[in-house]
């Protein structure tokens, strides 16, 4: 019985903390910009046009001098996370730079991606660093990194810029509540069913 409770709960444990997409607490943005949808949350609702789509549909999108524009689009996942992959919709002819922070003070660049390098030879580019994915692109490919801050902005193009999706996978460092609660409700259901017998 001892077994069982063992490996019921160390079943539990890893569910709770398997890396997933995770869903921001909130989007902001900074410069001006127009968005082909309901709010910010576009950029992680999991749901990018498909490549080659016209660079401004379902998307955030901006003008600008090349590195200038002053258009920051930022995630706070609303706690720590490892993050592990990134999925991401962009103008395929820009270059877009990535960078995360655990405080929202400090940021470090998590990767640059570089215009042209996917599949499209215009409009929306899908890229992603998940090895067996079909729009992998091994430039964007980044060992885990702590982080409750993302943001991606521009850094050279043809100034018209958009990114149509920003989603993350990862493991949050202390797990949420409902993770908690979870774990401790099948745990107690375990010690129930092991007391009756």
């Amino acid at each position: 019985m001892k077994t069982l409770l063992l490996a019921a709960s160390m079943m539990l444990a890893s569910s709770a903390w398997a890396a997933a997409p995770i869903t921001p607490a909130s989007a902001s943005a900074t410069g001006i910009y127009t968005i082909d949808g309901p709010d910010l949350g576009i950029l992680t609702d999991g749901h990018a046009p498909p490549e080659s789509t016209f660079y401004q549909t379902a998307a955030v999108s901006w003008l600008g001098q090349e590195g200038v524009s002053g258009v920051a689009l930022t995630l706070d996942f609303g706690q720590l996370y490892s993050l592990t992959d990134v999925f991401m919709g962009v103008d395929n002819n820009d270059f877009y730079q990535v960078q995360v922070s655990a405080d929202g003070t400090q940021w470090n660049t998590l990767f640059t991606n570089l215009a042209f390098e996917g599949q499209a030879n215009s409009g929306t580019e899908l890229i992603s660093s998940v090895a067996n994915h079909i729009d992998y692109q091994a430039s964007i490919d980044f060992p885990s990194v702590m982080a409750r801050y993302a943001r991606i902005y521009a850094v050279q193009g043809d100034g018209a810029y958009s990114v149509s999706e920003l989603a993350f996978s990862g493991v949050a460092v202390v797990p949420e509540p409902e993770a908690w609660a979870m774990l401790l409700a099948g745990l107690g259901l375990i010690g129930a069913a092991s007391r009756r017998r």
